[in-house]
């Protein structure tokens, strides 16, 4: 009952969904709107912001990673009592929730900075080219079909990045 209530949610949920970009792209058709698409991962992945923090992100992970490493092989050493080992296999147990728990934040708030600092800008990007409509997709996975000719994901990314570092 259940599993038939959530099938029919997710297909009335699909219906509206294709029905509301039927809709839009039906009207910038007769209303002469500018109606673009960005590839969202490739923009995300590309923009300088995000390989700036996954840079310092990999670094603070690894020198975690590192002091980790060198618990463990302290654990495993021979010259070590019980009573030792026990202390430590606390603390390298704590040491790797604490990794587990920095990979996980991180990586949230990170994207939530760079999400907005996206969408900042491309708000900009609108204005200044009369764009009345821009529609982010994963590797076209929620747009059924886009001419490539009205991809503006390249040119977006070049302007987020000359933002970014303050070149415009």
């Amino acid at each position: 009952m259940i599993k038939h209530k959530s099938s029919l949610l997710l297909i009335i949920n699909s219906l509206l969904v294709f029905s509301l970009i039927f809709y839009v792209i039906l009207t910038s058709f007769t209303s002469k709107t500018k109606i673009v698409y960005v590839d969202t991962t490739e923009l995300f992945n590309g923009f300088s912001m995000t390989k700036e923090l996954k840079s310092k992100g990999e670094k603070e992970f690894i020198s975690k990673k590192i002091a980790l490493d060198n618990l463990y092989s302290q654990i495993q050493s021979k010259s070590i009592n019980a009573s030792q080992k026990e202390v430590l296999m606390k603390q390298f147990i704590q040491e790797k929730e604490e990794l587990e728990q920095f990979n996980q934040i991180y990586a949230a708030t990170e994207s939530s900075k760079i999400w907005s600092r996206i969408n900042s800008y491309s708000e900009d990007f609108s204005k200044e080219n009369n764009y009345d409509l821009i529609i982010g997709t994963e590797n076209k996975t929620t747009v059924l079909y886009a001419d490539e000719k009205i991809t503006v994901t390249k040119e977006l990314l070049t302007y987020i990045n000359k933002r970014y570092e303050g070149l415009k």
